[in-house]
């Protein structure tokens, strides 16, 4: 349903909403959530108080952002996704189905900050699908997570990381792959 089927009083306090908002069936949002124009949010999502989605951004359905969390615009977010508390996704970031990404992880965009031509594209990350990054990791402008492949809390990922390597450190290098006990399938 669009933001125009709302009715106040099923509003959380302080909710602003852009136009053209798209809110799927059982969303649920948090108070003092800021959505801006354009937005969609999949079926059964929850965001969390004080998260900001922004214009254009799609969320798929099952998701949970977690309080104080910043996703950019045209982000791309699968579904069954966990975004937890105070993340930082920057504009141009792909999250495939099933991922799980930890409070306080930053995905960056920009590896000039900010002194680069205008028509220059910023290059997001790219997490494939059931991979997970630890609570304080940042991920680095154009760098991909594999599938199934764990980031240890903390790194620092300034390479792609293949399929299933779990990697750690600051910068982040690989130490061993994800064994077949903790792959998703088996806790499906």
């Amino acid at each position: 349903m669009s933001n125009s089927g709302l009715r106040a009083s099923e509003l959380a306090p302080g909710l602003l909403l852009g136009d053209g908002v798209e809110l799927g069936e059982a969303v649920r949002l948090g108070g003092y959530v800021v959505i801006h124009a354009g937005v969609r949010l999949g079926t059964g999502t929850r965001v969390g108080d004080h998260a900001q989605i922004r214009a254009g951004a799609t969320i798929g359905e099952g998701c949970v952002v977690g309080s104080f969390a910043s996703v950019d615009p045209e982000v791309r977010i699968g579904d069954r996704v966990s975004i937890q508390t105070r993340c930082y996704l920057a504009r141009g970031t792909t999250v495939e189905d099933d991922v799980f990404v930890g409070p306080g992880v930053t995905l960056t965009n920009d590896n000039a900050m900010g002194r680069h031509p205008a028509d220059q594209p910023l290059r997001g990350a790219v997490l494939r699908r059931a991979c997970r990054v630890g609570g304080g990791a940042v991920i680095c402008p154009g760098v991909e997570i594999g599938t199934e492949a764990f980031v240890a809390a903390g790194a620092v990922v300034i390479a792609d990381v293949p399929p299933r390597a779990v990697v750690m450190g600051v910068p982040a290098r690989a130490v061993r792959e994800v064994p077949e006990e903790d792959l998703l399938e088996r806790w499906r």
